[in-house]
């Protein structure tokens, strides 16, 4: 029987994923220098998929210092009545009303 690569226990995603249940918020460019050792995006994808997994991740607006633009900040909820309130007002549970069409 062969076995499959061995997972890599420093994966990006679980070091996202430890970072965020330390506390504390990140932007994406935070988070993406603290994986990768860079400044550099990309991190939503990590986390889009951590939140189909089941990790209550939300986020909230904060403005940049150095360029005066709003950026997400990325935390890990840990309230799950928090996260349904935050999810319902983010439109993740938007469903189509009526009969379904083919």
């Amino acid at each position: 029987m062969k076995r499959g690569a061995k997972q890599n226990p420093y994966s990006q995603d679980k070091i996202m994923l430890a970072v965020l249940s330390k506390g504390g918020s990140f932007t994406e460019l935070e988070l993406g220098k603290i994986i990768t050792g860079k400044v550099q995006r990309g991190v939503r994808t990590l986390i889009a998929a951590a939140r189909k997994n089941g990790y209550q991740i939300a986020d909230k607006p904060v403005i940049n210092p150095q360029t005066k633009r709003l950026n997400k900040s990325y935390y890990l909820e840990v309230n799950e009545k928090k996260y349904i309130i935050w999810a319902r007002q983010n439109g993740m549970f938007n469903f189509k009303v009526g009969a379904p069409t083919y």
